[in-house]
């Protein structure tokens, strides 16, 4: 399951959000979404877990303050790709 993150803390990189959610099981992919023009992080992320332990990690983690607001964590919508 692909979920997206926000309310994280601006100095977070990908191995940081890794550790968040390390303790629920094995993270197969972390993203943290940078402003192109900036350069700088949008307090916001992407994991990737197997289903029951996002949805574990989602539970325990929603709401939880680690920066300057509270985490809201929801599954990703996957876009299909367009047709080139």
């Amino acid at each position: 399951m692909r979920m997206t993150i926000s309310g994280l803390p601006r100095n977070y990189d990908k191995f940081d959000l890794q550790r968040l959610f390390n303790p629920f099981g094995w993270v197969e992919y972390t993203k943290i979404l940078i402003d192109p023009i900036t350069g700088l992080s949008r307090g916001k992320g992407i994991v990737e877990m197997r289903d029951d332990q996002a949805k574990q990690a989602m539970a325990e983690l929603q709401g939880k303050v680690i920066g300057p607001s509270p985490l809201n964590i929801k599954e990703a919508k996957i876009r299909p790709r367009p047709n080139i």
